[in-house]
């Protein structure tokens, strides 16, 4: 009975162990920045979360284009090539109680650390946030952003506006934070942003008539990305079409506190983040997802001297993948995590 019971104990043992490996992140690598950072705890123990943004990478599309062209007597068609990569299945009820374990614990870091929370309602009485909407959670939606969705952990709301083909360009203007400092009395504001994601777009050094384009997969938390589709353009038309403008996202954690007279900025401010993404093991596989397209050239002779192609080249390579939805959202978990506790505890003290 004795060895029955221990042969249990090491089942169970291993079984813990081989779960743990299964869920391990890659190197943390934080750096912070700021302005009178060191500065940021003293003052009012009142703090408000003016944001916790939580994105979520299911697609991603890439796509290269060679264009019809000639030179001499030589002629090429266009060609195309496409490929895509996408989340099968995502267990949306995991990846919410998740969001809402971060949230909470962010917020319980605070408490223990005497800090009372300022209400979203309190917040909402402010000149800093006349005019904008507000947003309940629990919510898991579709983004503007093309494969982005984005999740609002339960108990928490927030005010936002909608983005609009200026937003990225005017977001190192914002002075939202130490505008809502100095109204709610110098009190603490923070933001935080997480960004998840799978596709990493390779680059092909191929100048030849081939079309062609490769994605990586590669699960983490990144430490800055840049989403695009097959509609992203650098023309003219992109700076008034949000639609065909690429949206930089990153994750960070950041704390303002007032604002100077002269000038408007921070009176101090902590800014988080990574060197480089947080990796996350043991929950997809790392692989490669290539597309590729020849261009088809006709060259006039004597004895063929007119020569033509009909139609372009197009090829697309798609590719599905089906994670454990718990994996998935355990390690989403683990890698905020980590981003939190360490800047909360660099800008506030253990």
């Amino acid at each position: 009975m004795k060895s029955k019971f221990n042969f249990l104990h090491l089942i169970v043992f291993l079984f813990v162990v081989v779960s743990v490996r299964a869920q391990q992140l890659g190197e943390f690598k934080p750096k912070d920045d700021g302005f009178k950072a060191n500065n940021i705890a003293d003052g009012s123990k009142k703090i408000f979360i003016s944001s916790f943004t939580v994105n979520f990478e299911i697609y991603k599309e890439a796509v290269d284009k060679k264009e019809a062209g000639g030179f001499g007597r030589s002629i090429k068609n266009a060609a195309k090539a496409k490929a895509a990569v996408g989340l099968a299945s995502l267990d949306k009820d995991a990846i919410q109680a998740k969001t809402d374990q971060l949230y909470t614990e962010f917020v319980s870091e605070f408490k223990n650390k005497g800090y009372e929370i300022i209400s979203f309602e309190e917040a909402g009485k402010t000149d800093s946030f006349k005019g904008w909407e507000k947003a309940v959670g629990p919510m898991l939606f579709e983004t503007d952003m093309t494969g982005i969705i984005a999740v609002v952990p339960t108990n928490y709301s927030y005010y936002y506006k909608d983005r609009n083909a200026f937003s990225s360009k005017l977001d190192g203007f914002d002075k939202t934070a130490q505008n809502l400092s100095k109204e709610l009395d110098d009190a603490l504001i923070a933001d935080v942003s997480l960004v998840y994601v799978f596709s990493a777009l390779g680059t092909d050094w191929n100048i030849g008539n081939q079309a062609k384009v490769k994605l990586f997969v590669n699960y983490r938390l990144a430490n800055s990305y840049t989403v695009t589709d097959e509609k992203t353009s650098a023309g003219i038309t992109s700076m008034f079409d949000k639609s065909k403008q690429a949206v930089g996202l990153a994750s960070y954690v950041n704390f303002t506190r007032g604002k100077m007279k002269i000038g408007g900025s921070p009176e101090s401010q902590y800014l988080g983040g990574m060197k480089s993404d947080l990796e996350i093991d043991g929950v997809l596989q790392k692989e490669k997802i290539v597309a590729y397209s020849t261009q088809t050239q006709a060259t006039a002779t004597l004895l063929n001297p007119i020569v033509s192609i009909r139609g372009d080249n197009y090829s697309q390579t798609t590719k599905w993948l089906e994670p454990d939805g718990g994996k998935y959202a355990e390690g989403m978990y683990l890698a905020g995590k980590k981003l939190l506790d360490y800047h909360t505890n660099e800008a506030l003290g253990k």
